[in-house]
């Protein structure tokens, strides 16, 4: 590298060009250490320097909650927490975001007393504000603090009454995800209905509603729903699932053919059902193929525990515990945690492997209720 170079690789755009690019290949503790090195440098700067340059006093801000993403990102609460403290000190316009964000990495760290005693706080200084209402009673549903997440869902709908659409559209979506959870599905189901009214780009989420009402075997009602849905990987799957679960398994494997035999590529979402549906039609090697690239291009926890079920059928029970194991560290990072995989993962993977011997070694991954019986 030319001397030139150099000097543009240690400017601060420099810095912060190479912490994306580095995260964006995944090369993380590049990214970190390109990040604090940048906000070392900037935290050196005078207030006097600062004020002459705001561009600096904002890129101060950007790279320090980009790297505190980076850390929570892989778990490093404690870590992240004080990247982003020393903005309450250096953007003090900004402390309401800051305590709100605060907050929530404290509930992600385990400080759940902590995290929504000021989020109550929040709500208390500000109780016309919908939107911190909004954010309680999203992170005290995710808590299982029903009542609680209940009361300030009510609150921000009252708050929210001249509100611009939008945020009025997701204080109803955030009460159907409530409802849902609860187990309310009528009053779920008419929660999500006036927030796609307000806002209907949530249309996108109707996924969660008919799968709401398939669980409980209402499959006419989530059949109206499916039709409602403009991504054929999800619908015609799930119109295989509902075919399967009334037990018609010809017309299941049907659908799930024509879902097998679109192109995922062309979806911007959904490849799950894209996935699943190749899986279930007892052939993984076409799902095989295409996960290597789709995994780092959308990788989920869902496409990683797909995959690992995909390599169990072919066998290799190695890899397949290699990509469960990778998705319970990321569902161990998500809220609330988990320390084992879905029993209904467990059911699907024991209804597409046969060979006993890949599914005893496999079982420990996933949170299996064990019985007599078993």
């Amino acid at each position: 590298m030319s001397q030139s170079r150099l000097v543009l690789a240690d400017t601060y755009e420099g810095l912060l060009g190479q912490a994306r690019e580095s995260w964006e290949e995944g090369d993380l503790s590049s990214a970190e250490a390109f990040y604090r090195r940048l906000v070392e440098k900037l935290g050196r700067l005078s207030d006097r320097v600062l004020a002459r340059r705001p561009e600096l006093h904002d890129m101060h801000r950007e790279a320090r909650l980009e790297l505190s993403t980076l850390l929570s990102e892989q778990g490093r609460y404690a870590e992240a927490i004080e990247v982003e403290e020393v903005l309450l000190k250096t953007h003090p316009d900004e402390t309401d975001a800051l305590r709100t964000d605060l907050a929530i990495l404290r509930l992600a760290k385990g400080e759940t007393e902590a995290g929504l005693a000021e989020l109550r706080a929040l709500t208390d200084e500000e109780p016309e504000d919908a939107a911190r209402w909004l954010v309680l009673a999203r992170e005290t549903r995710i808590e299982g603090r029903f009542a609680e997440s209940r009361a300030a869902v009510e609150r921000a709908l009252e708050a929210g009454r001249e509100a611009d659409a939008r945020l009025l559209a997701l204080i109803h979506f955030e009460q159907f995800l409530l409802f849902k959870e609860m187990g309310q599905v009528d009053d779920a189901l008419a929660a999500w209905e006036r927030a796609v009214e307000l806002e209907p780009e949530l249309k996108d989420t109707v996924r969660r509603v008919y799968e709401m009402l398939s669980q409980v075997g209402r499959y006419t009602e989530a059949l109206r729903y499916v039709d409602r849905d403009d991504n054929e990987l999800q619908a015609g799957f799930q119109r295989g699932s509902i075919a399967w679960l009334r037990g018609d398994q010809t017309k299941a494997r049907q659908e799930w053919k024509k879902v097998a035999e679109m192109d995922p590529d062309e979806f911007a979402f959904g490849h799950d059902a894209w996935v699943e549906s190749v899986l279930r039609l007892g052939d993984p090697v076409p799902a095989l193929k295409w996960l290597p690239t789709a995994l780092r291009e959308h990788g989920t926890i869902r496409l990683l525990v797909l995959a690992g079920i995909a390599w169990a059928m072919h066998r290799n029970r190695d890899l397949a515990a290699n990509l469960f194991q990778y998705a319970i560290d990321a569902l161990r990072r998500s809220r609330p945690p988990k320390q084992k995989l879905d029993s209904a993962e467990w059911r699907l993977l024991d209804s597409l492997v046969a060979d006993e011997g890949i599914k005893a070694a496999l079982r420990p991954y996933f949170a299996v209720v064990e019985t007599v019986w078993s």
